[in-house]
């Protein structure tokens, strides 16, 4: 490799993941954004071919390079679900004994979401994601594919468990392609230890045709060897792959995150051999930081939002004849009057029971006056 090849790895490290930009270990923190830069360098000078045997170098020292940059976000609304998307921009390059060829440009955008559907001793969460082409691949062109070029649906169910510092999680899953593609069955599993700051990981991952391609083989043959340098990057047949990818996150801050990985293919059929290095920078939004807390809140697992509102603040310029300025609102057409407590009746007397009341006060009288007469004697 020349010097150039070595500026794309080390901008895919200093951007700093694979090109969709997601984690494959789910967390669910509530009113949580995260808006991050990815980017992911392959780059292949060999094919496996379709029995799935050894390697195969493409001929006259082809290569084909492929360098993703992703921008992507995911918000979580609450602490069951969140929404995610990205928009990618693939830089990808051929070179064979006749030319070099490359393409730059919006290859994909894509919007999903997911789900804790399960959370006891582990955690089930389904995804689901939605890609849509900006570029189609043109078996009549001479414009180097970036993307498969055709719009998928994917969905996969995560299984995770988080154990401390150790977190074992993985994946499967089902993805449509449209135009005739073959369906494809993505799996993975993966392993990762908090700690502290560092996170580190490693993952074994790839996919499986479980359905047949109805493109005509002969054009797309044509078409990979004539521009694509002989590579099955993109717009194999039928083609399976497994990879592997090892990656470490430094948490900066609570804000910043950073990451580096990479990996190198390890098997697989109608698809391109190589490695690929990347990463991300992150940043997360905290939304909760706008709630009124005492120092030393722990937020809990909880829809409703812990610590004091704002709304109950006052400021020391509120004086007390503004609070005895307040008048309740009445005007609301309800006989008020409903409302007031009813007096209670007073009991009625009639003549011999007042007298009797009388003599008892005025015998009492004497008495008195009697006792007083005798203390003086």
């Amino acid at each position: 490799m020349n010097l150039r090849h070595w500026g794309l790895i080390f901008l895919a490290v200093l951007v700093c993941g694979p090109a969709w930009a997601l984690d494959n270990f789910k967390e669910f923190k509530r009113d949580h954004l995260d808006a991050e830069a990815a980017t992911n360098f392959f780059y292949s000078e060999a094919n496996y071919p379709q029995d799935g045997g050894s390697i195969t170098n493409l001929p006259n020292g082809n290569h084909y390079q492929l360098l993703d940059v992703t921008l992507g976000t995911r918000y979580v609304p609450k602490r069951s679900w969140s929404v995610f998307g990205w928009a990618n921009i693939g830089n990808a390059e051929s070179k064979d004994s006749l030319a070099t060829r490359s393409n730059s440009s919006l290859s994909e955008a894509a919007i999903g979401a997911d789900f804790l559907m399960y959370s006891e001793a582990f955690q089930l969460i389904p995804e689901f994601t939605f890609v849509m082409p900006f570029e189609k691949i043109n078996p009549s062109s001479d414009n180097v594919p970036n993307s498969e070029g055709v719009m998928e649906f994917r969905s996969r169910l995560i299984a995770q468990m988080n154990l401390g510092t150790s977190r074992p999680y993985g994946w499967l899953g089902f993805t449509y392609r449209a135009e005739g593609r073959s369906f494809l069955m993505p799996w993975g599993v993966g392993l990762q230890f908090k700690l502290s700051s560092l996170v580190l990981g490693a993952e074994l991952f790839g996919y499986q045709s479980v359905s047949d391609d109805t493109d005509s083989s002969a054009l797309r043959t044509a078409y990979i060897n004539s521009v694509n340098a002989g590579s099955l990057k993109f717009y194999g047949k039928n083609p399976s792959l497994m990879d592997s990818q090892v990656y470490g996150t430094w948490n900066i801050n609570r804000k910043w995150s950073l990451q580096a990985n990479g990996g190198v293919t390890l098997t697989g059929s109608n698809s391109a051999a190589g490695y690929h290095v990347g990463g991300f920078l992150r940043y997360s939004f905290d939304f909760t930081e706008g709630y009124l807390r005492d120092d030393g809140y722990t937020p809990m697992d909880s829809d409703v939002p812990g610590g004091r509102s704002q709304m109950y603040d006052r400021s020391d310029s509120m004086t007390s004849e503004k609070v005895r300025d307040f008048r309740e609102e009445t005007e609301d057409g309800v006989d008020q009057n409903l409302f007031k407590p009813k007096p209670t009746p007073k009991k009625r007397i009639n003549d011999k029971q007042l007298q009797q009341q009388l003599d008892q006060t005025e015998f009492q009288v004497e008495l008195r006056s009697n006792k007083k007469k005798k203390r003086k004697k």
